[in-house]
């Protein structure tokens, strides 16, 4: 009889070990079956001992020991990815059976096909000495990245080893496939959540069963799998939110493939136009290398433009704002005559981001949230963005971008009862009715998540826009993935309103978004902007990295921010004063390291109060047995998030 201690994959289980008895002796990196709150869970073998050498834990255990249900697989996981799954949860408080089911596809857990091949070492591959991997960084601009990731996927090709280029969507996968698979495409596999469980269990053995090295293009979902000889770790776009999950476990995936490559003994390359300011850092400190000398300043064909909105625009009507500048509408009027293809990027989705009473200045916001109400078309779709109906006689609704409370436009203010109600901002909807009033007879299309409801039809707009001359394309930060042509003009009609957001990481967002849209742009880059001074923006447009990076790392050292720090963010989500109670707790368990206590920015949520509680651990304070054994101890009701893309 064994007593076996295994770790559930699942999530929303507070702990990281449960133990079962089985009559037999199974391996660690098993995977099994066993019961769990009334149902059959997966869960990977941790240890393995007699029952004899526990007898004592028996005894002394407060419940009876439940029978294993049933063994999948005696070797199912690697031990390295089980390494680094152990690694991951201990860095982000996290349990690591949880980290499993988020860096393991569910639908490959209990496949019989993905269990069938054997995983275990060939006799060469336990012979070979484990090699130590190294870390590069490669800054620089899309087509130099792809042409140098073309060569060095060769040298691992020459060295008979094979390579996983890790992306962080479905586009962007199949754009570089697309780049990469010529004189490979035999060898090459894509690998993502897109695909059906038959197509993805099919791809699985087949990539297991190859004899030569393969390249394999997917997400970070699939890193787990069973290839031996992968020398090499390509995670390109590091800087894209994408790679942070936004549900429990709340962990950075670029954090897990980085713990999986030092563990298998493969290089690994972080690739991007703007690396993030966390890794260019480590560059500066030395932990990692360079594959090339980082670009600090990006060089450009098209003509750099700020246009200062306060006395550059269109004259509006009254009780309106201005969407184009006369610049703007000249380089339309250019891409028009000449057939090319412009781009305008607007920030916000809906018709007005923000709606205000023009006698007592309340902002209307949702009822079961603090947020915004923002103005919107009603039922408009992608099929009617050519529609020649007058855009100010359309029905219009008020709608929550954080809910989906949807209320009628025709309302008093809540707070006075006034009826000045004015609309502020530009949403894409006001931009598109705009530009379709100017240019009536232009090619119009639209991307944003209002009109465009999953990667096909960003697919088939995209390719439209592209094949017909002349077409402008207005979209959110949704669209810039698709834009994988050179445009001939790229404008902004104003980022102002996200760098009034009190978040740190604020302005690195913009001035990454701003260098992305200019390396699109051959002709013209403009932005549109009320407040021209701001310094991002000239940096932006010169494309200076080196200033925009010295400056950040002067504000986040002196504010104590990543990567001069850890922090860690809790939030309770419930009764205000539920609220209130939880972050009392918070500060007497954690006083030692000083938290600090405040609402969520959008305070309340679908009637639920969100409170934050943020720690702010110095550089290479964490993680500690001591601090993690709080952060673990915590209900399960409150999120912990360990160094998060927002603090707010």
């Amino acid at each position: 009889m064994y007593v076996i201690t295994v770790a559930p994959i699942k999530r929303g289980i507070p702990v990281d070990e449960l133990s079962y008895f089985t009559g037999e002796d199974i391996p660690a990196g098993a995977l099994v079956t066993v019961p769990l709150r009334g149902r059959q869970t997966p869960a990977l073998v941790i240890r393995s001992i007699t029952a004899t050498s526990a007898k004592s834990e028996i005894k002394r255990s407060q419940f009876a020991l439940k029978k294993l249900d049933h063994i999948n697989a005696q070797h199912f996981f690697r031990k390295e990815f089980v390494e680094a799954c152990e690694k991951t949860a201990n860095y982000f408080a996290a349990t690591t059976g949880a980290v499993i089911h988020s860096t393991f596809p569910n639908a490959l857990i209990l496949s019989k096909k993905a269990i069938a091949p054997s995983i275990e070492r060939s006799t060469e591959e336990n012979e070979r000495p484990k090699r130590r991997g190294e870390k590069y960084i490669f800054q620089a601009e899309d087509a130099e990245r792809r042409a140098t990731y073309k060569s060095h996927i060769r040298e691992v090709f020459a060295r008979n080893r094979s390579c996983y280029f890790v992306l962080p969507s479905i586009q962007d996968i199949e754009h570089t496939y697309a780049g990469l698979e010529k004189g490979i495409q035999e060898y090459t596999f894509i690998l993502h959540g897109g695909l059906t469980k038959r197509e993805l269990e099919r791809r699985w053995s087949e990539i297991i069963a190859m004899n030569h090295p393969v390249l394999i293009i997917g997400t970070p979902l699939f890193l787990a799998i069973p290839r031996y000889d992968i020398e090499s770790i390509i995670l390109d776009r590091e800087s894209a939110s994408a790679y942070m999950l936004q549900g429990r476990p709340f962990i950075d995936l670029r954090y897990f493939a980085e713990a999986l490559a030092t563990a298998i003994g493969a290089d690994i390359i972080f690739g991007d136009l703007f690396l993030r300011t966390e890794t260019l850092y480590r560059k500066e400190t030395g932990e990692v290398e360079a594959l090339q000398r980082p670009k600090y300043r990006l060089p450009s064909t098209a003509t750099q433009e700020i246009v200062d909105m306060r006395t550059s625009g269109e004259q509006p009507a009254i009780g309106k704002i201005a969407i184009c500048s006369a610049r703007l509408v000249d380089i339309l009027e250019d891409v028009r005559a000449k057939g090319t293809h412009g781009f305008i990027l607007g920030v916000r989705r809906g018709f007005a981001p923000m709606t205000v009473c023009g006698d007592c200045g309340t902002v209307v916001a949702c009822e079961r949230c603090s947020a915004p109400l923002v103005i919107h078309e009603k039922n408009k779709s992608a099929a009617s963005l050519s529609s020649a109906a007058d855009p100010e006689k359309l029905p219009r609704i008020f709608l929550c971008h954080r809910c989906g409370f949807e209320k009628d436009t025709r309302i008093l203010c809540g707070h006075c009862g006034g009826w000045r109600l004015t609309p502020l901002g530009i949403g894409v909807t006001q931009a598109e009715d705009a530009i379709r009033r100017r240019f009536p007879d232009a090619p119009l299309f639209r991307i944003d998540r209002d009109v465009v409801k999953n990667h096909k039809e960003a697919l088939a707009i995209i390719g439209q826009f592209y094949q017909t001359p002349g077409s402008i394309l207005i979209g959110t930060e949704m669209a810039i993935p698709y834009l994988t042509e050179p445009l001939s003009a790229v404008a902004i009609l104003s980022v102002n309103s996200l760098l009034t957001i009190p978040d740190f990481r604020m302005g690195e967002r913009v001035f990454r978004m701003l260098l992305t849209l200019r390396e699109k742009a051959r002709e013209h880059f403009l932005i549109q902007t009320r407040d021209p001074n701001v310094p991002l923006f000239a940096l932006a447009t010169e494309g200076n990295i080196g200033e925009f990076l010295r400056t950040e790392l002067d504000v986040r050292n002196r504010l104590g921010y990543p990567p001069f720090s850890t922090l860690i963010k809790f939030t309770y989500e419930g009764k205000k004063q539920d609220g209130a109670t939880v972050m009392n707790e918070i500060e007497q368990t954690f006083g030692a390291y000083h938290p600090v206590t405040f609402p969520s920015f959008i305070a309340r949520v679908k009637g639920k109060y969100r409170t934050n509680a943020l720690l702010k651990i110095p550089q290479g304070g964490w993680p500690n047995p001591e601090l993690i054994a709080l952060v673990r101890s915590l209900p399960p009701e409150i999120e912990v998030r360990v160094n998060p893309e927002s603090v707010i």
